[in-house]
């Protein structure tokens, strides 16, 4: 009789600890989506700190600047009527250009307008890219959608963003050089926004 006491008492300790690791998991599953859904901003202050400048930079035509990342400069575009805002890295490898984003979708919204834009980029280059979509990214609460493409070396990141009810596309450009690596600064800086 006591060893089958004994057995029963055993098996209920084991039901009871699987269930007190299953309550732990999914408590803290639920404390890590609280604490995911409550940050509006992929990156910190202190990063925006550390990365960009207090130099903002006004775009010529659109309602919009940005803080210059540390080490980049503005430059005059050749072409003012394409570029609204050109920004360049201090060795001249990369850079970062702002268009206004214009589209003859009935329904403007961020979907409808990324595949205009990639539409405009494979018109652009006659089809011979091959776009990659990337995962949408939060910055201060908004969706933005990025994309990027490679052309005979020249490395390309796109990303399409709204502002103000406007939308824009900030590229990231660089020519033999890995763009990678620059991807959180054009986030940075479209964190920047006013």
């Amino acid at each position: 009789m006591k060893c089958e006491i004994a057995k029963v008492n055993i098996d209920n300790f084991k039901i009871l600890k699987k269930l007190q690791h299953y309550v732990g998991v999914f408590l803290f599953l639920l404390f890590v989506i609280s604490l995911s859904s409550c940050s509006s901003n992929k990156y910190s202050q202190s990063e925006i700190n550390k990365y960009l400048s207090n130099n903002r930079a006004k775009a010529k035509t659109s309602p919009i600047s940005f803080l210059v990342p540390k080490g980049w400069r503005v430059v005059d575009a050749n072409n003012k009527a394409f570029i609204d805002l050109w920004i360049l890295r201090n060795d001249l490898k990369v850079s970062l250009s702002l268009l206004p984003f214009h589209s003859n979708s009935s329904s403007n919204n961020l979907e409808e307008n990324l595949k205009s834009s990639i539409l405009f980029q494979k018109a652009k280059y006659k089809n011979e890219i091959n776009i990659l979509k990337e995962e949408p990214i939060k910055l201060n609460g908004k969706t933005v959608l990025p994309y990027n493409f490679s052309v005979k070396g020249k490395n390309y990141r796109v990303i399409l963003f709204e502002h103000k009810n406007e939308f824009y596309e900030l590229t990231l450009f660089g020519e033999n050089t890995n763009i990678k690596i620059e991807y959180f600064i054009q986030e940075l800086v479209i964190s920047s926004a006013k």
